[in-house]
């Protein structure tokens, strides 16, 4: 493939993940985070974001331990709830954990 060919996939979203320029409200939908999570509400089967967003607040690195858990599910952190293993769920990219994360992070 030629270099502009690339370039011209690139710009039109061809290549590019859908995490690029991703929506993170679709992208959560598209994951399916919603089954089990909420933006604020109360708990349902896993902790609304403003909790997690809460619990992270001030944390250097936490967008990194988002990533890693949005990836690999969790080992029970919020009380008897715990985010089923990848294997499980609908894949999700580094990218797209990204995204995910930087949103979850933004609640209040």
């Amino acid at each position: 493939m030629n270099r502009t060919l690339i370039v011209l996939m690139l710009c039109a979203g061809v290549l590019a993940g859908p995490a690029m320029g991703a929506d993170p409200i679709s992208l959560a939908g598209d994951k399916q985070c919603f089954i089990c999570h909420d933006g604020k509400s109360d708990f349902m089967i896993g902790p609304p974001f403003r909790d997690v967003a809460r619990r992270y607040k001030g944390v250097s690195n936490a967008k990194a331990m988002l990533v890693e858990v949005i990836q690999s599910g969790s080992e029970g952190r919020w009380a008897a709830s715990k985010m089923p293993a990848a294997s499980e769920r609908v894949p999700v990219s580094k990218e797209e954990a990204e995204v995910l994360a930087e949103y979850v992070l933004s609640f209040k």
